[in-house]
């Protein structure tokens, strides 16, 4: 792989992390701004990380840090997120050389992730924005069916303009190409719906909310009648535009990208594979990352078998049929007092934080089978509350990792400040203050 030398950003950040490695040799967690140490703002628009919303993205810095470490890896190492989201670390790790791998269970952040980290050319882009104003149906098409009334979601226009633009894409032929523009037309989706932007699963847009300042009603008003009136085909062609110049951006960094993704982490392939893992796990139903995404993923025809059937297959949810709640051998004997509290004020709560470490240590034992002796798991988590109860998530999966013949070398805490999904929904789930970084180190033992 070709690496040029033009971020300014990936600096060494080795003197940095010998210090915190020499400061927690004192025991206890270290504090530290990740914002401050690394120098970039959370909102700058570096290479492909603002191609498309999506919620709880992790802040690049952190990958970004870590990755400019020579103790944790060089260029051309491999690096692996078992929970990548929308790719913040597997484009990060192309930036510094590596080659990367990502595994997901929604199918809309892999197909994001592979938009974000594929290269196109100027012709193909050109190419392709041909055929679908060449496939545009002349007359309105009807929006796919499924479990979102689209109809509730979207004025007139852009209802109409969406079904058809859906329709060409669908013509499209499978490829790179194709991700690209799909991921932009979904990026579309979140532009025009009449979504609260400030909420990150789907609400609509309230300018009459009592409790809002009145600059804040005022500002959705002009929200409402933006996207009531939002021409759906400009904006798609202004992303493809946008999007392009992102990926050549990314292209002055990594000339031939080496990418490869998974549909889950309990199955991604490999032993003895992988030179460093980055990854933010999910928060034990602290988030809704399917109905986040649910818009999008019925306009792209990624939900045709049910929200809740992709739900099923995701680590976290909060949804369980009575039939699929049966007692659970906790994995974290140091969990099981505070699941038992929980479990008397609701058990349904109770059989959703322990399926969430039960799962989790599926994950973390396949990741870590993955990882060679020596390398490296940085591993950011966020603890919440359960019940009024502390859930204290760093601890647990610790506690597993070290299980699976990890060693801890560092636990950092760093203040979140704005963060895409961390909100309190309802009376037994809690804000997200913090997150804890920790870094760990495989045992040459086999596990």
């Amino acid at each position: 792989m070709l690496q040029r030398s033009l971020d300014p950003l990936s600096r060494p950040f080795d003197d940095e992390l010998d210090a915190l490695l020499s400061r927690f040799k004192r025991g206890r967690a270290v504090e530290v701004d990740f914002r401050e140490l690394v120098g970039n703002s959370s909102a700058s628009d570096r290479f492909t990380h603002r191609f498309h919303p999506y919620p709880a993205k992790l802040l690049l810095n952190i990958p970004l840090f870590f990755l400019n470490c020579s103790q944790l890896m060089q260029p051309g190492a491999t690096v692996y997120d078992p929970f990548c989201g929308s790719g913040t670390v597997l484009v990060e790790g192309l930036v510094r050389g590596a080659v990367v791998q990502g595994a997901d269970s929604n199918p809309l952040a892999r197909l994001i992730t592979s938009a974000k980290t594929t290269l196109l050319s100027e012709e193909v882009v050109d190419a392709g924005l041909d055929f679908i104003w060449s496939n545009l149906p002349r007359r309105k098409s009807s929006p796919p069916e499924g479990s979102v009334n689209l109809e509730r979601w979207f004025g007139d226009k852009a209802l109409s303009q969406l079904s058809r633009l859906g329709r060409a894409l669908e013509a499209m032929p499978e490829g790179p190409a194709e991700r690209f523009f799909k991921a932009c037309y979904s990026a579309v989706v979140f532009r025009v719906s009449l979504t609260d932007p400030t909420v990150p699963v789907p609400v609509r847009i309230n300018a009459r909310k009592t409790s809002l300042t009145s600059q804040q009603r005022k500002m959705r008003r002009l929200w409402l009648l933006e996207r009531s009136a939002a021409d759906v085909f400009a904006c798609f062609e202004l992303l493809v535009e946008e999007n392009f110049e992102r990926l050549k951006r990314l292209a002055e960094q990594c000339s031939e990208p080496r990418v490869s993704l998974f549909d889950d982490a309990r199955t991604a392939l490999g032993e003895d594979c992988v030179d460093l893992i980055i990854t933010s796990p999910p928060y034990g139903s602290a988030q809704k990352y399917i109905r986040a995404s649910s818009l999008s993923l019925q306009w792209l025809g990624l939900a045709r078998s049910g929200l809740r059937d992709l739900e099923r297959r995701s680590i976290g949810r909060e949804h369980f049929n009575s039939s699929e709640r049966s007692e659970i051998d906790v994995p974290v004997p140091s969990a099981k007092a505070l699941l038992a509290k929980i479990g008397k004020v609701n058990p349904l709560r109770q059989h959703i934080a322990g399926s969430f470490l039960l799962e989790m240590r599926d994950a973390l034992s396949r990741s870590c089978r993955r990882l060679r002796p020596d390398g490296h798991l940085v591993m950011i988590v966020g603890n919440n509350t359960v019940c009024g109860y502390v859930f204290d998530t760093q601890r647990y999966l610790t506690e597993i990792c070290q299980e699976l013949g990890l060693d801890l070398t560092l636990r950092l805490e760093d203040r979140i400040r704005s963060r895409g999904l961390i909100t309190k929904r309802h009376n037994t789930a809690g804000l997200i203050s913090k997150e804890t970084i920790l870094l760990f180190k495989k045992r040459c033992q086999n596990v």
